[in-house]
């Protein structure tokens, strides 16, 4: 039993995608494809929290203002300007990390609350920016006739796999390089790790840069899956959910955080039945499972079967 628990832990990342890989076979309605889809599209945005959160210790609650400007940098490229949505792919994520660049400048000084303020303010700027720019942004009315990349279903569906997969493993990959380890010691201890050499304004900001491309990313792919844009879906609510799925994942732990992600998604669908009193139900179990979160971890499953631990599993990545 214990190399099936260690098989597990070094693959479950890959385990979870080739799971997922399934679904397009066992012909799920189309409305849950969708839900599934759109929990792969947060699960990027979740991960970029990963970076920013987990593992250099900068908590951002402007998210959805990212999220925002890489969905309508796509919308907008695309719909009014008919450039072709994969360039448009491309230029979102970049507008979105040279903003996320600019909001990273306040962090060199600012820090705890403070910072949380300056990201907040910058989420609402955004969207009041968007909501008050009608004649490129639609205003209050909306940008429709979004195109995705992949007018496929099965198609779009494979390529949000295959990208999170990427995003993930790059993820892992940067926590265990000399700018992760950099990005550690800046949340541990800022004085020390410049006493060691440490550059932490531009460490700060690079983290600031990675996460916010990937907001943008994602805003990107949120604009081709939905096909249609209004500033209420970039609401100070939504940077508060993004915050919740990395904190439910675990912080620093990318596959707790692409799990995560596709649960709170799919979490209100799945209450819907119970009509007004869902979000009730959805809010409770969210809390039960934070405050039991570390009963279903695979070292607590591995004490029921009494197997002795040997190793952490299921940690930082």
């Amino acid at each position: 039993m214990g190399k099936v628990f260690d098989f597990v832990k070094k693959n479950i990342l890959l385990i979870m995608t080739l799971l997922l890989a399934l679904v397009p076979v066992l012909g799920v309605p189309s409305y849950q494809f969708y839900i599934i889809e759109r929990g792969l599209q947060n699960a990027i945005i979740v991960l970029s929290l990963v970076i920013l959160l987990g593992y250099t210790g900068l908590l951002s609650l402007g998210h959805a203002g990212l999220l925002a400007v890489g969905a309508y940098t796509f919308g907008i490229l695309s719909v009014t300007y008919g450039i072709n949505p994969w360039i448009a792919l491309i230029i979102a994520p970049l507008v979105a990390g040279g903003l996320g660049a600019l909001l990273g400048i306040p962090s060199f000084k600012l820090s705890g609350p403070f910072l949380v303020v300056t990201t907040i303010a910058f989420g609402e700027i955004v969207r009041i920016l968007i909501l008050n720019w009608e004649k490129i942004t639609g205003g209050p009315y909306g940008l429709s006739r979004v195109r995705p990349v992949i007018t496929s279903a099965r198609g779009m569906y494979y390529f949000l796999l295959v990208l999170v997969f990427l995003v993930a493993v790059a993820t892992i990959r940067l926590s265990k390089s000399r700018i992760g380890l950099a990005f550690k010691a800046i949340k541990e201890d800022e004085v020390a790790a410049e006493v060691m050499g440490v550059n932490v304004r531009r460490y700060k900001l690079l983290a600031f840069t990675i996460s916010s491309f990937l907001a943008g990313l994602s805003g990107a792919l949120f604009a081709g899956l939905t096909g249609y844009l209004n500033p209420d879906s970039f609401t100070f609510a939504e940077s508060a959910t993004y915050l919740l799925m990395v904190v439910l994942g675990g912080m620093a732990n990318v596959t707790g955080a692409v799990a995560s992600a596709l649960g709170v998604t799919a979490l209100p669908e799945i209450l819907r039945f119970m009509a007004r009193s869902r979000m009730v139900i959805y809010s409770l179990v969210l809390l039960l499972v934070i405050r039991y979160s570390k009963s279903f971890s695979l070292s607590a499953l591995r004490k029921v079967l009494g197997k002795p631990k040997s190793s952490t599993l299921g940690g930082g990545e």
